[in-house]
């Protein structure tokens, strides 16, 4: 959330505090299927095991088949994206208008 285009930004603030606040249900900001699809980005990150067939039922409720592709597809590449930056610990040029003092969680291997 740190990196999105300023034309966006007013637009979609309440929605990623919405997902940020750890609230990726139905409801008052978020729609069905923009819940789903954060849900979705959400297991894909943190297990994508539990992307399971329960789930998938769910998303087809919502999402026809190349749409469910295309939201696993972009997911991958954010995701792949995020563990780029992560280990390579990347900051913003001191030009940038965003954040250059990005905070990377170190954790020991065990």
């Amino acid at each position: 959330m740190a990196v999105r285009t300023t034309a966006v930004r007013g637009a979609i603030t309440p929605k990623e505090d919405a997902i940020s606040g750890r609230q990726p249900q139905p409801g008052d900001i978020l729609n069905a299927r923009e819940a789903l699809a954060v849900q979705l980005a959400e297991r894909m990150a943190l297990d994508p095991h539990t992307v399971d067939d329960d789930f998938f039922a769910r998303l087809k409720e919502h999402f026809s088949e190349d749409e469910i592709v295309e939201l696993v597809f972009a997911t991958s590449i954010f995701n792949w994206g995020n563990k780029f930056n992560i280990t390579m610990h990347m900051n913003a040029d001191e030009a940038s208008e965003y954040d250059k003092h990005m905070h990377y969680h170190q954790e020991a291997l065990t």
